[in-house]
């Protein structure tokens, strides 16, 4: 049920946040899986902390989620969430004591521990308007994952910085400061999944570049990114979905080259491939194909 309520939520969280906020309290008045937690207190942070402005309240959800629980390698990330919703709320002590119950949970390196906390706390400050903070502490974590040898990190730092940069996406208008961070984060997103992920994730990072690259007014460096997604996905399998998506970004892309016949083509194979969508996936293609300029 709570997997369900991450999915659809999450296309809907920014034009109704308080509704999803509810939800979410709503949802762990009961046991929460642990395989959850993770992604339950990324939303809800996200959510209640940045879209809301109200850390306390991210803050008590965290609380009351992890409350009882003992972290192991599985859950511990949870505790970054934590982390980061008490020193938000102000909470530095609470805030010192959860990144130290991470970092000594049975098999968890105390260094990916400290990257995955810098990293969720640059997250929180960046989405709350407060950018010098959460871009040089955002720095600080990539440096250090960047001087770390292979580990768990890569994949978190991959995380981080994908939804860093997607967050800065939905900003608008942006700073050139926003501008910039949100071009670094979509970079490191698609470096670290090239150290620890799969082709799906590299063809996804390459989607991110691409709406990265479209909101930047870069269309040229939009299509390669896209076209670069596609000749991944062509040479392991397919993926549907994705594919549909990427044409869509390339249809923006052609839109500000001004290339009516390559807009056209990709615009009309994106909309045959959601036609059939429903619920969610085609709320989401709709926010999405909103956003294409036409020519």
């Amino acid at each position: 049920m709570i997997e369900d309520l991450l999915r659809d939520g999450s296309s809907y969280h920014n034009t109704a946040s308080a509704r999803f906020a509810g939800e979410l309290e709503a949802a762990v008045c009961g046991s929460v899986d642990p395989g959850s937690l993770v992604p339950l207190l990324y939303w809800s942070n996200h959510t209640i902390g940045e879209h809301l402005r109200d850390w306390p309240r991210a803050r008590a959800l965290a609380e009351r989620v992890l409350e009882g629980r003992t972290p192991d390698a599985r859950t511990a990330a949870a505790w970054a969430k934590l982390y980061a919703a008490r020193a938000m709320a102000g909470d530095l002590e609470g805030a010192e004591l959860a990144q130290q119950v991470y970092a000594a949970t049975d098999g968890i390196d105390p260094r990916v521990a400290a990257i995955d906390s810098k990293m969720t706390l640059a997250n929180a400050l960046a989405g709350s308007g407060r950018l010098a903070e959460g871009s040089a502490l955002y720095e600080s974590a990539l440096a250090l994952a960047r001087n770390t040898p292979k580990s768990n990190a890569d994949r978190m730092v991959a995380i981080a910085s994908n939804n860093l940069a997607s967050q800065l996406l939905e900003v608008c208008p942006r700073s050139a400061e926003q501008d910039e961070l949100m071009r670094a984060a979509a970079a490191a997103g698609l470096e670290f999944w090239l150290r620890c992920g799969t082709w799906q994730n590299e063809e996804r990072a390459l989607y991110l570049s691409a709406l990265v690259a479209n909101a930047l007014g870069e269309p040229m460096a939009a299509r390669e990114a896209v076209d670069a997604a596609f000749r991944i996905i062509d040479a392991n399998g397919s993926e549907p979905v994705d594919e549909t998506f990427l044409r869509l970004a390339r249809a923006n892309a052609f839109a500000m080259l001004g290339d009516l016949a390559g807009h056209k083509r990709d615009l009309a194979a994106a909309e045959s491939a959601a036609a059939s969508w429903d619920g969610a996936m085609r709320q989401w293609f709709a926010e999405e194909r909103a956003k294409i300029k036409l020519l």
